[in-house]
C-alpha cells in the first residue's frame, strides 16, 4: 500500500566543530559529547593551528578554551580569525573554568556567540550547540541506541534508533504516514517507558538509518515519570563514554 509523506532523500554532509584547547582531559570531553551530538570534531591547541584549521575544514561552530596552548587566550583567538585573510564565520564558543564578567563581556564584544563555564552540563552544552548551528534547534539531547520498541501493542521487527525526552526514531518496516497517532513501548535498560506518538516523518526502504526504513516520532503525551526515565538512560549511555575515555 502506497504511503503518503514518505521522504526518500536523506542524504546529508558530516559537519565539524572544531575544537581549541591544549589540555586533553578537556578534547576528549567535548569530542565525545559532540560524538554523541552526531558532529565531526578536528581538535588543536593553539592559535595558529585553529587559523589553518579554520580555513580547512570550513568548521559550523568553533569551541575555545579561555587559555590555549600557546600563551594565547580565547579573545585573542576571535581577532586573528576575524583578521585572517578569508575570514572564519562560524559561531564562536569560549569555555571557562569559572566566570569572569569582565572577560566573557569582551568576548561576546568581540564577536563569540556566548560563554560558558564550569560546571558545564550534558544538557547546555547540547542546546548551545543546536542554537548554535541548527536551523530548527532540539532543545533536549537526541542519542543513537539500539533498544526493542512496540507499535499500538504488536512488537514485530521494531527497534529505537535514537531517542530523546522528546521523540525517537523507530527502524521498522510497518511504516504510517506523517500525522498518524500512535502508541509507543520503548525496553530501556532500567524500565519500559510508553508515550502517545506523533508519526512526523517516515523514510521508506533504504532510505532510513543504516539502510533501513523507519519513523521519526514525536512523544505528545508521556508521563513526567517516563521522561525522566529517557533522561536518566540518556546520561547514563553518555557517562559511559566519558568514564571509559578517562581511563
Amino acid at each position: 500500500m502506497p504511503l503518503a509523506n514518505i521522504e526518500t532523500n536523506t542524504t546529508s554532509r558530516r559537519r565539524v566543530v572544531l575544537v581549541v584547547d591544549s589540555n586533553p582531559r578537556n578534547v576528549r570531553f567535548l569530542t565525545t559529547l559532540l560524538t554523541w551530538f552526531e558532529y565531526d570534531t578536528h581538535a588543536v591547541g593553539t592559535t595558529q593551528e585553529a587559523l589553518t584549521a579554520a580555513a580547512d575544514i570550513d568548521p559550523v561552530m568553533i569551541v575555545a578554551a579561555r587559555q590555549l596552548g600557546d600563551g594565547n587566550d580565547a579573545l585573542g583567538l576571535i581577532g586573528s580569525l576575524q583578521s585572517a585573510e578569508t575570514a572564519c564565520k562560524a559561531p564562536f564558543v569560549v569555555l571557562c573554568a569559572k566566570s569572569d564578567p569582565a572577560f566573557e563581556r569582551d568576548c561576546l564584544i568581540a564577536g563569540a556567540l556566548t560563554c560558558l563555564h564550569a560546571p558545564i552540563t550534558f544538557e547546555n552544552f547540547y542546546r548551545v550547540v543546536q542554537m548554535s548551528i541548527e536551523p530548527m534547534p532540539r532543545m533536549t539531547i537526541r542519542i543513537s541506541v539500539d533498544v526493542p520498541a512496540a507499535i499500538n501493542g504488536k512488537r514485530a521487527d521494531e527497534n529505537v534508533r535514537e531517542i530523546s525526552e522528546g521523540g525517537a526514531y523507530i527502524q521498522t518496516v510497518s511504516l504510517h504516514p506523517r500525522d498518524t497517532k500512535l502508541q509507543v513501548w520503548i525496553k530501556l535498560p532500567d524500565g519500559v517507558v510508553s508515550a502517545d506518538a506523533v508519526v512526523i516523518y517516515a523514510l521508506g526502504p533504504g532510505k532510513g538509518r543504516k539502510g533501513g526504513s523507519g519513523m521519526g516520532v514525536q512523544f505528545a503525551q508521556i508521563s513526567p515519570e517516563h521522561q525522566q526515565r529517557i533522561r536518566l538512560f540518556i546520561r547514563k549511555e553518555m557517562s559511559k563514554d566519558m568514564e571509559a575515555g578517562n581511563k
